[in-house]
């Protein structure tokens, strides 16, 4: 084949990397020696050792960013039923209020929670219409500043105060159980445990009073009966202290009547200045609906509350044992002394009261302290017999004294006689008889004795 005279075209290499500004300037190798062709090649020629400013060694040392391999696809997300949202609780200031216990006529009362140490309470609050009263407000407030002055195991204890806004609050002692009125709906009581509320109810009463507070609405709906067998007096909310001499004592005025009528003593109808003694009478009314199974003075819907004041002042009660018959003399005569219209002439005090009550309990039911407890045995706790074997029946409210000789024992029942005995009135004609006939006697013992003298 024939040359064309054209040199063949030598591959061109690929021009090197470009160089990074930060690596250092390469120095120029040096040229290597040519070996002759004719010598054959004996041994390898020596390997330089690497120049450490060499491109190639320094482009190694630049670190080669890892690539992660690509993710699997992601699953599909998996649909949950949204979440309930979050119910809104009431609260009282700190307080969760679970549930509404009832309304009166001062306000409502709510169960409630105290956060932390995880216990029930009962808050009680004004109503919107008593709020805008302001002798309700201060009636109200009075109910706490009276509460939080007292401790005893028959009282309902004050734990705190709340006052949101014009909404005021008073956090009191949950008491588990019934009201003494929620008892009497279910019948007459036992005698034994009816000697165990009035225990109860009286030594509230005695330790209120001897610190000058009076309850004034002593009713069966403000004694709580636990179902520990604790006796509990409530609501002092129209309490008045006896020494509220201050700016902010007018809550009770004079001329203003508070209370219940079925339970309102003679002097607070009056609505004159009371004292202990009116609640006491209060507790005797109490009394008498426990024994008998109602109060002793009713109205019907039409005689309305006044005729039942009226009552208070004037009508003499009925003696227990004409509803009852056969009730020990002892106990009614207590019960009547507590309901005398003179506040001097029924117990002065809670405990004196009480003292009379339990030496009546002692020997008529022993035991009757433990009535009240759960799992209780009333029939260990059986009524005694007549206190007075063969004692001559009284009058009503009188004292039964032994006969001289013994007489076989027989029920007493009194009767029932509201107005005084009158005293029948000596015929004249009689008493002019027996004055002549006496003379006539006289004239013929002196006739004898001068005929006698004359012989």
């Amino acid at each position: 084949m024939a040359d064309s005279g054209q040199t063949p075209e030598t591959p061109t290499e690929p021009p090197p990397p470009p160089v990074p500004d930060w690596a250092p300037t390469p120095r120029a190798a040096a040229p290597e020696p040519v070996a002759p062709q004719s010598a054959p090649p004996s041994a390898p020629p020596p390997v330089p050792p690497p120049d450490p400013y060499a491109v190639d060694a320094t482009m190694r040392l630049i670190p080669v960013p890892h690539i992660a391999p690509p993710a699997a696809p992601a699953a599909p997300p998996v649909e949950h039923a949204p979440a309930p949202a979050p119910t809104t609780q009431r609260r009282i200031g700190k307080y969760i209020v679970q549930r509404e216990l009832g309304r009166g006529g001062m306000g409502a009362v709510y169960l409630a929670e105290q956060p932390g140490l995880g216990r029930e309470v009962a808050i009680k609050e004004l109503i919107l219409s008593a709020v805008a009263d302001p002798v309700a407000l201060k009636r109200f407030m009075q109910e706490a500043q009276v509460m939080a002055r007292t401790s005893h195991p028959n009282l309902v204890q004050v734990h705190d105060l709340e006052q949101i806004g014009d909404a005021n609050y008073i956090v009191l002692e949950f008491v588990r159980g019934k009201s003494l009125r929620d008892s009497l709906n279910q019948g007459v009581l036992p005698l034994p445990q009816t000697f165990a509320i009035m225990h109860g109810v009286l030594q509230a009463l005695d330790y209120a009073h001897k610190r000058a507070i009076v309850h004034r609405d002593m009713k069966p709906e403000n004694v709580l009966l636990s179902d520990e067998g604790d006796v509990k007096v409530a609501d002092f909310g129209i309490a008045r202290l006896m020494d509220d001499s201050g700016a902010g004592s007018t809550a009770t005025k004079t001329g203003t009547t508070v209370g219940t009528p079925q339970y309102m003593s003679p002097e607070q109808v009056a609505s004159s200045k009371v004292d202990g003694r009116s609640d006491l009478y209060s507790a005797g009314i109490m009394f008498y609906e426990l024994v008998v199974g109602q109060p002793p003075f009713t109205a019907s819907d039409a005689d309305g509350p006044f005729t039942l004041m009226a009552k208070h002042v004037q009508a003499p009660p009925k003696p227990p044992s004409v509803h009852r018959p056969g009730l020990d003399m002892s106990l009614e005569e207590v019960i009547l002394k507590s309901l005398s219209k003179r506040p001097e002439e029924r117990y002065q005090t809670g405990q004196e009261f009480d003292d009379a009550m339990i030496r009546i309990a002692d020997r008529l039911t022993p035991g009757w302290q433990r009535s009240l407890q759960p799992g209780a045995d009333l029939s260990k706790m059986v009524p005694g017999a007549t206190p007075y074997p063969g004692a001559i029946p009284a009058m009503a409210g009188m004292p039964v004294m032994p006969s001289a000789s013994p007489m076989p024992a027989q029920p007493v029942q009194s009767v029932y006689n509201p107005t005084p005995p009158v005293r029948p009135v000596a015929k004249k004609t009689s008493g002019c008889l027996g004055v002549i006939a006496g003379l006539l006697a006289l004239i013929a013992v002196i006739g004898a004795l001068l005929a006698a003298f004359v012989h």
